[in-house]
Protein backbone atom coordinates (compact mmCIF):
# COMPACT_ATOMS: atom_id res chain seq x y z
CA UNK A 1 0.00 0.00 0.00
CA UNK A 2 1.02 3.46 -0.57
CA UNK A 3 2.56 5.75 2.35
CA UNK A 4 0.64 9.38 1.88
CA UNK A 5 1.95 12.36 2.63
CA UNK A 6 -0.22 13.02 6.65
CA UNK A 7 -2.42 15.52 6.54
CA UNK A 8 -3.17 17.14 9.85
CA UNK A 9 -6.99 17.51 9.60
CA UNK A 10 -7.88 14.06 7.32
CA UNK A 11 -4.90 11.94 8.47
CA UNK A 12 -3.13 9.87 5.47
CA UNK A 13 -5.51 7.02 4.43
CA UNK A 14 -8.63 7.51 2.47
CA UNK A 15 -11.54 7.96 4.68
CA UNK A 16 -14.94 5.81 3.88
CA UNK A 17 -17.76 7.77 4.07
CA UNK A 18 -20.56 4.36 4.37
CA UNK A 19 -22.13 6.07 1.06
CA UNK A 20 -22.04 3.46 -2.04
CA UNK A 21 -22.11 5.14 -5.33
CA UNK A 22 -21.21 2.83 -8.76
CA UNK A 23 -18.34 3.42 -10.99
CA UNK A 24 -20.37 4.87 -13.43
CA UNK A 25 -21.84 7.18 -10.86
CA UNK A 26 -18.48 7.92 -9.85
CA UNK A 27 -16.92 8.65 -13.29
CA UNK A 28 -20.37 11.32 -14.27
CA UNK A 29 -19.96 13.42 -11.11
CA UNK A 30 -16.75 15.07 -12.46
CA UNK A 31 -15.36 15.47 -15.80
CA UNK A 32 -11.88 14.67 -14.31
CA UNK A 33 -12.63 11.61 -12.19
CA UNK A 34 -12.01 9.29 -15.15
CA UNK A 35 -8.78 10.05 -15.60
CA UNK A 36 -7.26 9.97 -11.47
CA UNK A 37 -7.08 7.05 -9.15
CA UNK A 38 -9.51 7.47 -6.71
CA UNK A 39 -11.27 5.78 -3.94
CA UNK A 40 -14.95 4.94 -4.71
CA UNK A 41 -15.84 4.36 -0.85
CA UNK A 42 -14.80 7.79 -0.03
CA UNK A 43 -17.19 9.81 -1.87
CA UNK A 44 -19.26 12.08 -0.72
CA UNK A 45 -22.54 14.37 -1.96
CA UNK A 46 -21.65 17.50 -3.08
CA UNK A 47 -24.27 20.33 -2.97
CA UNK A 48 -23.96 21.79 -6.76
CA UNK A 49 -25.73 25.21 -5.51
CA UNK A 50 -22.92 25.85 -3.11
CA UNK A 51 -20.10 26.10 -5.84
CA UNK A 52 -18.82 28.83 -7.42
CA UNK A 53 -17.63 29.45 -11.18
CA UNK A 54 -19.00 25.99 -12.72
CA UNK A 55 -20.36 25.33 -16.00
CA UNK A 56 -19.97 21.38 -14.88
CA UNK A 57 -20.50 20.97 -10.91
CA UNK A 58 -19.14 18.01 -8.77
CA UNK A 59 -22.00 16.32 -7.98
CA UNK A 60 -19.49 14.21 -5.58
CA UNK A 61 -16.15 14.33 -3.73
CA UNK A 62 -13.99 11.64 -3.61
CA UNK A 63 -10.34 11.07 -2.06
CA UNK A 64 -8.27 11.34 -4.87
CA UNK A 65 -4.25 10.28 -5.00
CA UNK A 66 -2.11 12.97 -6.04
CA UNK A 67 1.42 13.72 -5.99
CA UNK A 68 2.93 16.78 -5.26
CA UNK A 69 4.66 18.87 -7.58
CA UNK A 70 7.19 20.02 -5.16
CA UNK A 71 8.24 17.30 -3.03
CA UNK A 72 6.76 14.44 -5.81
CA UNK A 73 5.43 12.38 -2.42
CA UNK A 74 1.81 10.76 -2.83
CA UNK A 75 -0.92 12.40 -1.18
CA UNK A 76 -4.58 12.25 -0.91
CA UNK A 77 -6.49 15.39 -1.68
CA UNK A 78 -9.57 13.82 0.33
CA UNK A 79 -13.55 14.21 -0.08
CA UNK A 80 -13.78 16.68 2.91
CA UNK A 81 -10.96 19.22 1.59
CA UNK A 82 -12.89 19.37 -1.78
CA UNK A 83 -16.20 19.99 -0.02
CA UNK A 84 -14.94 22.83 2.13
CA UNK A 85 -12.62 24.58 -1.12
CA UNK A 86 -15.28 24.10 -3.47
CA UNK A 87 -18.67 25.44 -0.92
CA UNK A 88 -16.88 27.00 1.89
CA UNK A 89 -13.81 28.98 -0.01
CA UNK A 90 -15.55 29.01 -3.09
CA UNK A 91 -12.69 28.11 -5.02
CA UNK A 92 -13.16 27.41 -9.07
CA UNK A 93 -14.17 24.27 -9.42
CA UNK A 94 -11.87 23.23 -11.81
CA UNK A 95 -9.05 23.60 -9.43
CA UNK A 96 -7.35 20.45 -7.89
CA UNK A 97 -4.46 20.34 -5.12
CA UNK A 98 -1.09 20.04 -6.75
CA UNK A 99 1.08 20.14 -3.58
CA UNK A 100 0.98 18.13 -0.39
CA UNK A 101 -0.13 19.95 2.88
CA UNK A 102 3.43 20.09 3.60
CA UNK A 103 4.53 22.28 0.25
CA UNK A 104 1.45 24.17 0.73
CA UNK A 105 2.10 25.22 4.25
CA UNK A 106 5.59 25.84 2.75
CA UNK A 107 4.90 28.03 -0.16
CA UNK A 108 2.55 30.21 2.35
CA UNK A 109 5.36 31.17 4.58
CA UNK A 110 7.40 32.09 1.61
CA UNK A 111 4.72 34.11 0.15
CA UNK A 112 3.99 35.81 3.87
CA UNK A 113 8.06 36.51 3.61
CA UNK A 114 8.31 37.50 0.18
CA UNK A 115 5.44 40.30 1.31
CA UNK A 116 7.30 41.35 4.39
CA UNK A 117 10.70 41.79 2.32
CA UNK A 118 8.61 43.92 -0.32
CA UNK A 119 6.79 46.14 1.87
CA UNK A 120 10.03 46.74 4.01
CA UNK A 121 12.41 46.91 1.21
CA UNK A 122 10.04 49.78 -0.20
CA UNK A 123 9.78 51.77 3.00
CA UNK A 124 11.83 55.04 2.83
CA UNK A 125 12.50 55.73 6.80
CA UNK A 126 12.81 52.39 8.68
CA UNK A 127 13.28 51.70 12.20
CA UNK A 128 16.48 49.54 13.25
CA UNK A 129 13.95 46.95 14.23
CA UNK A 130 12.08 47.15 10.94
CA UNK A 131 15.98 47.36 9.44
CA UNK A 132 16.50 43.77 11.16
CA UNK A 133 13.35 42.50 10.47
CA UNK A 134 13.99 42.68 6.59
CA UNK A 135 17.58 41.69 6.94
CA UNK A 136 16.39 38.95 8.45
CA UNK A 137 13.81 38.36 6.16
CA UNK A 138 16.28 38.95 2.58
CA UNK A 139 18.70 36.25 4.69
CA UNK A 140 15.73 33.66 4.98
CA UNK A 141 14.40 34.12 1.22
CA UNK A 142 18.20 33.42 0.55
CA UNK A 143 18.38 30.53 2.15
CA UNK A 144 15.20 28.80 0.97
CA UNK A 145 16.63 30.50 -3.04
CA UNK A 146 14.02 32.81 -3.67
CA UNK A 147 17.02 35.22 -3.69
CA UNK A 148 19.99 34.40 -5.80
CA UNK A 149 22.54 37.18 -4.88
CA UNK A 150 23.43 37.32 -1.67
CA UNK A 151 24.48 41.12 -2.48
CA UNK A 152 20.76 42.36 -2.13
CA UNK A 153 20.89 40.88 1.66
CA UNK A 154 24.03 42.40 2.10
CA UNK A 155 23.49 45.62 1.03
CA UNK A 156 20.73 46.09 3.47
CA UNK A 157 21.66 48.67 6.04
Amino acid sequence: MTKYVSHPLYGSEPIPSGNSYTKQEIDNAHWRYKSVRCFPETAIPAATEKQSYSVYPRQLYIDIEENCVDCHRAFIFFAKEQQYWFEQLKFWIDAHAIKCFDCRKKSRAINRLQISYANLIIKEHRTPEETQLLKSSAQQLFDLGVINKVNKVNAIR
